[in-house]
């Protein structure tokens, strides 16, 4: 541009600058020619007005800026029109004196939207966490100030409005979604504009939760409730957005609970035996995740979990004379569920072969229950019914050198004779068949050991044992 052009329009910017408008007397702004306002608006789009004077100009002091000239790409776009749009109130929104902010806007979007939405300005001054483009008074980040195709006037759909400022890609390479992730339903958990709870949640912890999940609201009842339910709440095991397995649980099955359970784990392992479904972190198999009228959150009686697995064992239950523990459906009271450094996962040690000398605390299992002069006591009158005249025949046969343990007469957890007497206890390789027979003072039993003895507690029987 020449130095001459140059001055041409200094001098026609001056003009339009002093000229272009007046003040009548009524205090409403005029247009000093059509050919110069036809120059301004050429020059200056809304979005440049740098004075309230330019935007009168442009809007010729009309009520609205909806005309069949001006702005017609705002009418009727879509199914929703912002009222201020369909009443033809700009000026609710866009304000002369606001120039020159872009548009004749409040740069803080909130303090003109909070004019109508009153409500809404309310609940966000009361909560404790504000969704950033609130907070920022950048409300028309998310909705269209004219109108949408969308709910709400939301400039997308609700999904795609979240993940443009949410990376959520991550979330698309995992092969199971979340129902409202998957329906782009964000703001069943979100609030979008602001909220009392951690990450805008509509709710708390589990009860957002049960909102959909309903079916464990009867469950919620029970008297032991798994307590990161409570606190910090169910996304404490399972992903709220999408995870690698059906439960979208955050880490393996099989490793989750020891994330807590630390010590759980340590134990578990350092044991020489071990129970499978707890060395393999299966501990569902028996617990609840969730919640139980069971103390530990056991799912069912103790028997029954155990019978699930151990099928055989059932016949137990058919059986006559039954252990205590079994009659209990207490099969913990022996096994330790996690895991034992003794035979059988029992709790404490337990001789298992057919003769063993007897030492103290070789019993000790037997004597959680069962008091040990049982085993010791020369002679009685009282501590057992298994007694000639008054010698302890318990101790006869338990406390010496080459002692008879519990199991070489007595199954441990069921039989058909009385005082669970076996039907055939292993001695060596070969299955040695026992009977017993007992009477109202004693009784008399035929193993495979030694002849026929008896035994009466009034009478005392004078047997010719083989020493």
């Amino acid at each position: 541009m020449s130095r001459s052009d140059l001055l041409k329009a200094a001098v026609i910017s001056s003009v339009l600058i002093v000229f272009i408008v007046h003040w009548t007397a009524d205090n409403s702004y005029s247009a000093v020619s059509p050919e110069t306002e036809a120059s301004l608006l050429s020059v200056n789009p809304s979005s440049k007005f740098t004075s309230s004077d330019e935007f009168v100009l442009h809007t010729n002091n009309s009520g609205t800026c909806l005309t069949e000239q001006c702005h017609i790409e705002f009418q009727g776009r879509g199914w929703g029109i912002h009222e201020p749009v369909s009443s033809g109130k700009c000026t609710e929104c866009h304000n002369a004196g606001l120039y020159p902010n872009k548009f004749g806007l409040e740069r803080n979007q909130r303090n003109s939207c909070s004019n109508c939405h009153k409500n809404m300005e309310r609940e966000i001054q009361s909560s404790k966490s504000v969704h950033g483009p609130i907070k920022n008074g950048d409300c028309t980040s998310c909705h269209d100030p004219h109108d949408s195709d969308q709910p709400f006037l939301l400039r997308q759909s609700y999904n795609e409005l979240c993940i443009s400022c949410h990376k959520l890609a991550s979330f698309k390479d995992k092969p199971f979604l979340h129902k409202p992730v998957k329906d782009g339903n964000c703001g069943l958990c979100h609030d979008p504009h602001a909220s009392n709870f951690k990450a805008r949640l509509v709710d708390v912890g589990f009860n957002l939760c049960l909102s959909c999940h309903e079916k464990m609201i009867t469950g919620m009842t029970d008297k032991y409730i798994h307590e990161p339910i409570f606190k910090p709440g169910c996304d404490a095991c399972h992903d709220s957005h999408a995870g690698n397995n059906k439960l979208r649980l955050k880490t393996d099955s099989n490793e989750l609970c020891f994330t807590c359970h630390k010590d759980k784990k340590i134990e578990i392992e350092h044991y020489a035996q071990k129970h499978e479904p707890a060395f393999k972190g299966q501990c569902v198999s028996c617990h609840s995740p969730h919640f139980s009228s069971i103390k530990y959150l056991i799912k069912d009686r103790i028997d029954t979990l155990c019978y699930n697995c151990h099928k055989e064992s059932r016949e137990w239950k058919e059986r006559k004379f039954k252990h205590g523990p079994v009659i209990q459906g207490n099969c913990t009271a022996c096994h330790n569920p996690h895991g034992s450094d003794n035979a059988f996962i029992l709790r404490l040690p337990f001789p298992h072969k057919f003769y063993s000398e007897y030492e103290r605390g070789k019993y000790s299992l037997c004597f959680l229950c069962h008091i040990e002069v049982l085993a010791t006591a020369e002679t009685t009158e009282t501590i057992t019914n298994f007694r000639n005249g008054q010698e302890n025949l318990h101790k006869l046969h338990v406390k010496q050198k080459k002692g008879r343990t519990c199991r070489a007469c007595h199954d441990v957890h069921a039989s058909n004779q009385e005082g669970r007497i076996r039907a055939t206890v292993l001695f060596g390789n070969y299955d040695m068949e026992l009977q017993y027979f007992k009477t109202n003072t004693g009784g008399s039993c035929i193993p495979g050991c030694h002849r026929e003895m008896s035994y009466d507690r009034i009478n005392s029987v004078n047997n010719e044992f083989l020493k």
